[in-house]
């Protein structure tokens, strides 16, 4: 009875509970967000777009700030009061993608923002190194005291630009070093060499500083902001560095040491910029360099044979020979030159200069100097000496080598300290051919000399080696190579800074060279190339002789004729070709035209080709009297058509023609042999 009475009161009383609850009010926020204004920069996003006249377009085009910027903003609630803002910057990748170009603006993320009480600041927007100017968005809301944020951020979005990036200054550029030299005495000295460089990059002109290969390269800098306010953050510096070494700002020196050590790397030959790159906050970046010729350029100079030593043999026309034995230079060598074991004994800075070289044509060896002619198809050989005033004497000599039977050893062959030498020369040949003057320019030779099997470059000769196989005039020089691999650049063939050979022997001759260019025409060998061929005027076959008198309009000539140096290109160098020779003759007849009074000169239009007893038609209207026969002989075929196959040598030769009364000719149209009858031929009287 009690459980029922006690569940009866339970549902009364639940009852009146809900019959006495209050109705639902409606949840309404009557607080009204604030709203936000940048009230010194450039115009914000929504301001220039309603202001530009085109409302469809959402990225007008931003204006341009520097990276250091007061920015002023206020923010207003209508009922009740702004708390506090939140602002955000974002920018665009420096530079553009390849091949997409450069981004859009991205939005910021909520953890791009932070929070301020303050209603201006100075920021410090980022650019990129080598990037003066970066896009940029600025975003910035009001937020009141119950914590509701302006859902419409104010913004602006503007270019960055750097204008004013800090400056890099140089304290001190400075290579010390050793150079060496040779007294009056022929000793080997040394003395300190340093240079202060002071030379900027340039791409167009040489360095003007140069410091020994062992110098040491110190140089020490500062930044200096140019913008009030803001701070030099780092350094980044290269030399021979693949990539920039970033420091702190607080390193302001960096040396380059010659020795070898745990931290250390010497630099290496040739020119060299150092470039210094300073930073401020704003990541932006300005390049000063320095740069310098590091290492001497090696001297040569021309070291060939002795024309007064060697026990030469003379010809009549003052060329000097030696025959070989048994195709090879005598055991003992020739004296007075490089060309034997003294190869190897005299260091390149011992050698004297002599601006002679060897011809080794058949069996023979001569001594050829400038303005020779020489057989096409020998071999020359050229050597050469020099001096190096800063690099070791690193020649390249394998201890493989050393061991090899047959290795002459010397000084020559021995790496060893600065001793005023370089350690090996090139050499190089251009043609101009007959008969048209073009140029040939012939490969330069691979340095020699380099003693090593192992080596593709493998070169165990002391002199240059060059066959000569196009006719015309050759130019010929050599230039030495240090221990560091940096060659002698005076003269070049298409070297930029360097002076053409063919130009340089040219402006000697005409007198238009400076007197720079005079002392290095002493370093070039101008020659020919190609003996001549020749008419044996003194055979008794040959035919006419002076003077002759031809009766008839039909002469016949014996035009012997011979060539000291046949060739084809498919003879191997040293000697003659094994073939046939090549003589090409023609003939032209000077005299006077009996119809015009005047000078006649008419050429017989047959090409005798390997042809020495010709008979040939005088032209018709030759006047009686004296002529000049010339002859032209040739040993090739079409040498005009194929420059540099060979030469053509032209002798004159005076005769008289003298007709009987009873030869007459019967047309003044003339035949000649080879293209049918020839109604000129002689007849009887």
């Amino acid at each position: 009875m009690r459980w029922r009475v006690g569940v009866v009161l339970c549902f009364l009383t639940a009852y009146m509970a809900i019959g006495c609850r209050e109705p639902l009010k409606p949840n309404i926020d009557r607080n009204q967000a604030p709203e936000t204004w940048i009230t010194a920069a450039p115009f914000d996003t929504i301001t220039i777009r309603d202001s530009h006249g085109n409302p469809t377009d959402p990225f007008p085009s931003p204006g341009t700030i520097p990276v250091r910027f007061h920015v002023y903003w206020a923010g207003a609630d209508k009922d009740g009061a702004v708390a506090g803002f939140y602002w955000a910057v974002v920018e665009t990748l420096p530079r553009p993608v390849p091949g997409q170009g450069l981004p859009t603006l991205p939005g910021p993320k909520p953890q791009d923002y932070h929070f301020t009480t303050k209603t201006d600041s100075t920021f410090v927007f980022d650019v990129a190194e080598d990037i003066p100017d970066r896009q940029h968005a600025f975003f910035i809301y009001a937020v009141d005291n119950q914590g509701k944020p302006d859902p419409t951020p104010a913004r602006f979005v503007f270019n960055a630009q750097d204008r004013f990036p800090p400056i890099p200054i140089f304290d001190t550029c400075t290579c010390s070093g050793t150079v060496y030299f040779f007294n009056n005495a022929g000793a080997l000295l040394s003395k300190p060499d340093s240079t202060i460089i002071t030379d900027q990059a340039d791409r167009f002109t040489a360095p003007r500083d140069t410091c020994p290969s062992n110098s040491t390269l110190t140089f020490r800098w500062h930044g200096q902001p140019s913008v009030p306010q803001i701070t030099v953050t780092g350094f980044r510096y290269k030399l021979d560095e693949p990539q920039f070494v970033e420091v702190g700002p607080d390193v302001h020196i960096k040396q380059y040491l010659t020795h070898v050590g745990s931290d250390t790397i010497p630099p290496g030959s040739g020119e060299k910029i150092f470039t210094l790159r300073v930073i401020d906050q704003a990541f932006g970046t300005r390049d000063s360099t320095r740069r310098c010729q590091y290492n001497y350029s090696p001297d040569t100079w021309l070291a060939g044979p002795d024309p007064n030593q060697g026990g030469w043999i003379s010809k009549p026309n003052g060329d000097k020979y030696q025959l070989l034995i048994g195709g090879h230079i005598p055991p003992e060598g020739i004296a007075g030159s490089l060309l034997g074991p003294d190869s190897t004994l005299e260091l390149p800075a011992l050698r004297p200069e002599m601006r002679t070289f060897f011809e080794v044509w058949k069996d023979t060896v001569f001594l050829r100097t400038d303005g020779d002619t020489v057989h096409i198809n020998s071999w020359l050989i050229f050597h050469s000496g020099g001096f190096d005033r800063d690099s070791k004497y690193r020649v390249q000599v394998s201890d493989l080598a050393t061991h090899l039977p047959g290795f002459p050893g010397g000084p020559v062959l021995q790496p060893a300290p600065q001793n005023g030498s370089p350690v090996s020369f090139r050499m190089q040949v251009l043609t101009e051919l007959w008969p048209n003057n073009a140029l040939s320019v012939a490969a330069i030779s691979n340095p020699y000399p380099i003693f090593d099997p192992n080596d593709v470059f493998n070169n165990p000769k002391i002199g240059g080696y060059e066959p000569v196989i196009q006719s015309g005039r050759a130019y010929a020089f050599t230039f030495a190579l240090d221990g560091d691999n940096s060659p002698d650049r005076r003269i070049g063939a298409g070297v930029p800074g360097s002076i053409d050979p063919v130009t340089l022997v040219k402006k000697s001759e005409n007198g238009t060279a400076s007197p720079y260019e005079l002392s290095l025409r002493k370093k070039v060998l101008a020659f020919y190339v190609d003996k001549a061929p020749y008419l044996k005027t003194s055979s008794p076959a040959f035919l006419p002789t002076p003077g002759q008198v031809f009766t008839t309009p039909t002469w016949h000539l014996e035009l012997v004729g011979d060539d000291e140096d046949p060739f084809l290109k498919q003879s191997a160098p040293g000697g003659p070709s094994e073939i046939t020779k090549t003589l090409r003759r023609r003939i032209t007849f000077i005299g006077t035209d009996a119809v015009t009074g005047g000078t006649l000169r008419e050429t017989d239009p047959v090409t005798y080709q390997n042809q020495q007893s010709i008979d040939t038609s005088v032209p018709p209207n030759l006047k009686p009297g004296p002529v000049t026969l010339e002859v032209e002989i040739c040993d090739c075929d079409a040498c005009e058509l194929n420059p540099g196959t060979g030469r053509c040598r032209t002798v004159d030769i005076p005769v008289i023609y003298q007709p009987s009364s009873a030869t007459k000719p019967t047309s003044l149209q003339s035949t000649r042999p080879g293209s049918g009858d020839s109604p000129l031929r002689s007849k009887k009287p």
